[in-house]
């Protein structure tokens, strides 16, 4: 366990380090032009280190992981703005090809995104209606539209492109009712209800964010507005999306507690990630004793303990009879084994757990 982590470490270090020689590389012979005047073949090489090869790296030995449209998509926008910047005006000619390629793929996402526009709303009164019978059994808002974008869309074969593609837009849409539009989401209470967002430091965490984004958009507005308007738009658009969500995330957080009902767990954590945990899967609920912080380092785990100015330990481990599949943000899932949480009335918890036969046998 020891090693793997230790390699992952290197591989995400030296990836970092790599891509960071090859964006100063090209930084110096294209806006320093320490090697003479900017040529085509320069430019050329230019685009393909920063278009081909930093998104290779980035996702070989920095993510780790299989490409997705929700990391490559930025990464393309932000590297065509970093060429733009870099490349001299007069050698600018070279970037056309480049323009005319982003303008075909942005065109064909747009009548992509249309035509599944046009199927959503064919099978919007369905879909209305199947959200509406799932408040019941998915009291949290994700996975209750996760599950109706289920029911609605994978019978139907023409649906599967727009069932995969809800799974990246939730979040998006999510953001923007949490952030935008509270009181559309009440908090759940009663007994089957535990928050686990009180007792924690978070709240200023997220005061520290969201204060620090308001300078840092308002900083990097002004400097790129320097070089470029579009580029200083750009980032600030993007800018004022990460801190939607951010608010969005901590209202999330704040209407979502954990509920444990006659059956299941049903657990989210912000905008991050979800899961029903059906009771019968569960192989017990027991305190967590260690002194470590064990839940960093266990890739088949989740965590739903809020992080504060240091690393808290989780108060309870919930060990599952087998793995099953939590939904991360973007469409992302993964499969776990144990989750690892703390709630602010733990007494309580542990009395809900007795109850309903949970609890593991070396706790009792």
């Amino acid at each position: 366990m020891e090693k793997t982590i230790r390699y992952h470490r290197k591989s995400f270090y030296g990836g970092l380090f790599f891509i960071s020689l090859l964006l100063i590389a090209n930084f110096l012979m294209q806006k320093a032009e320490i090697t003479g005047t900017v040529q085509g073949p320069l430019v050329w090489a230019t685009m393909i280190d920063v278009m081909v090869i930093l998104p290779l790296v980035t996702f070989t030995f920095v993510l780790r992981r299989r490409p997705s449209v929700s990391v490559f998509a930025p990464l393309m926008l932000l590297g065509t703005l970093f060429i733009h910047w870099i490349v001299p005006d007069y050698a600018k000619e070279d970037l056309m090809v480049m323009n005319y390629s982003l303008v075909a793929i942005e065109t064909f996402f747009i009548v992509f995104e249309i035509s599944l526009l046009i199927f959503f709303l064919r099978e919007l009164p369905k879909w209305k209606q199947n959200f509406k019978e799932f408040h019941k059994t998915h009291p949290h808002l994700l996975a209750r539209v996760h599950a109706t974008n289920q029911h609605t869309f994978s019978r139907q074969k023409k649906y599967k492109a727009f069932n995969k593609l809800s799974s990246l837009l939730a979040a998006d849409a999510a953001a923007v009712r949490f952030a935008l539009f509270p009181h559309l989401d009440k908090v759940p209470t009663g007994k089957e209800s535990f928050s686990y967002h009180k007792n924690s430091e978070y709240f200023g965490v997220f005061l520290m964010f969201v204060h620090a984004m308001l300078i840092e958009i308002i900083a990097v507005h002004v400097i790129l507005m320097q070089y470029s308007h579009t580029a200083a738009w750009v980032a600030t658009t993007l800018d004022f999306y990460a801190l939607l969500f951010l608010v969005g995330d901590y209202q999330a957080i704040r209407k979502n507690p954990i509920i444990l009902d006659e059956s299941a767990v049903h657990i989210q954590k912000g905008l991050r990630f979800h899961m029903t945990i059906p009771l019968e899967k569960i192989k017990g609920i027991r305190p967590y004793t260690s002194a470590e912080n064990l839940c960093v380092k266990e890739k088949e785990a989740l965590n739903l303990t809020l992080g504060g100015l240091e690393p808290p330990s989780p108060t309870f481990i919930i060990d599952l009879e087998e793995e099953i599949e939590a939904c991360l943000f973007f469409g992302l899932k993964r499969k776990v084994k144990r989750v690892y949480l703390t709630v602010d009335d733990r007494e309580r918890f542990w009395e809900a757990a007795t109850s309903k036969s949970l609890v593991s046998i070396e706790a009792k």
